[in-house]
């Protein structure tokens, strides 16, 4: 099994299309929503590698990431998205402090 190489809370950069945002839950390998046709399930990165649930700076989105895709964001400034207060605590030293501890 491989770890999570980015925590929830962690803010981090999008190397495809060049967003920032914060991590909010992480998948051990792809979980898509809903059945993708093989094509598109084909055209995907690895499957078998960590995805991450993103809060997009600037942005209502939220989008579902692969890890190769990311690399830690240098700004420490906050994350402004309006699911910030679900999610998370308060921000401290560039990182956020989830609302809820999970085991």
């Amino acid at each position: 099994m491989r770890n999570a190489s980015f925590s929830i809370g962690q803010i981090i950069h999008v190397r495809d299309g060049d967003m920032r945002g914060v991590v909010v839950d992480v998948d051990e390998h792809f979980q898509a929503p809903v059945e993708l046709p093989d094509k598109i399930r084909a055209s995907l990165p690895n499957p078998e590698q960590p995805w991450y649930y993103i809060l997009v700076d600037g942005s209502e989105e939220r989008v579902y990431v692969a890890e190769e895709s990311m690399h830690p964001d240098t700004d420490d400034s906050p994350v402004d998205h309006p699911g910030i207060e679900q999610f998370f605590r308060h921000f401290d030293e560039g990182r956020y402090e989830p609302q809820y501890l999970l085991n």
